[in-house]
């Protein structure tokens, strides 16, 4: 009987191919997916991006130009706007008069002697470009989504700073009026500098407005590369579920009638009296 178990055991643990046992056979691998029409790919490589908002790209681009115009306000200030030269003859010698204009003065030099004015076209452009910068970091840091007069103060800044370098620049350009043909002016960088910072005033008024124009919370989508926009292709929505009426609780029992009365029991027998007599 020993026997008979130890040579059953040996045919049971033998391995049934030749060789030592090298484990299950690897399963063969899957074809990879081909491509689907239409540009979509089933693994993309990179997640799209979240969409832009318009209003805030808007809001950036107002307050880079606020900043930028502000900037070249305050440099402005301090350089020379415009410059005057009065001749002996028609262009010919040496100025016998000059005229040096800036923001915060107005000099003149007449045959060696020199005089001086103070200007408060300074003390305007200092305001605009303060009041534009701070409109500009409000705009920029998105303080319009949480406080929409933030817009309104931006527009108040960029006019307010338009109307500062305008007024400026006017008063450089009435100085060509004098010039005849043995007087001329000449314009100085800080006319060209706030020149350049009006326009960007302007434009950041402009900006300012559309982006107020714009629905609030109603971002643009925009297309990313390899992520095609709405369903893939072949893609079905699920059907509606069907829906069935609710089993209707049953109606409860009718109450039993009630048993009729019993009968009365009849009168126990009595036989009759006998007859008299």
């Amino acid at each position: 009987m020993h026997t008979n178990l130890s040579h059953y055991h040996q045919k049971m643990t033998e391995p049934t191919q030749h060789g030592p046992y090298t484990g299950q056979p690897a399963p063969p691998p899957h074809p990879a997916a081909p491509p689907q029409p239409g540009g979509f790919h089933p693994y993309p490589t990179a997640p799209p991006g979240p969409p832009r908002d318009p209003v805030a790209v808007l809001d950036r681009a107002a307050g880079a130009l606020l900043a930028l115009g502000g900037v070249l306000s305050v440099v402005a200030s301090f350089v020379t706007l415009d410059e005057s030269a009065q001749y002996l003859e028609e262009g010919n010698g040496d100025a016998v008069y000059r005229t040096v204009a800036k923001a915060w003065s107005y000099s003149n030099e007449s045959l060696g002697q020199g005089t001086s004015v103070t200007q408060f076209h300074g003390v305007l452009l200092l305001l605009g470009a303060l009041v534009a910068i701070t409109m500009a970091a409000l705009l920029l840091g998105g303080f319009s989504r949480r406080l929409p007069l933030t817009r309104v103060l931006g527009v108040s800044g960029a006019t307010l700073l338009f109307g500062t370098t305008l007024s400026v620049v006017t008063s450089a350009v009435n100085d060509t009026q004098w010039d005849t043909d043995g007087r001329s002016t000449t314009f100085g960088p800080g006319f060209y500098l706030l020149a350049l910072a009006c326009l960007l005033a302007l434009a950041a008024t402009v900006v300012t407005i559309l982006g107020s124009r714009q629905p609030a919370g109603a971002p643009t989508p925009v297309a990313v590369a390899g992520f095609p926009q709405g369903p893939p292709p072949g893609w079905q929505a699920a059907p509606a579920v069907q829906q069935y009426p609710q089993a209707q609780p049953p109606a409860p029992a009718p109450a039993p009638a009630p048993a009729p009365a019993p009968a009365p029991a009849p009168a126990p027998y009595q036989p009759p009296p006998p007859p008299a007599g």
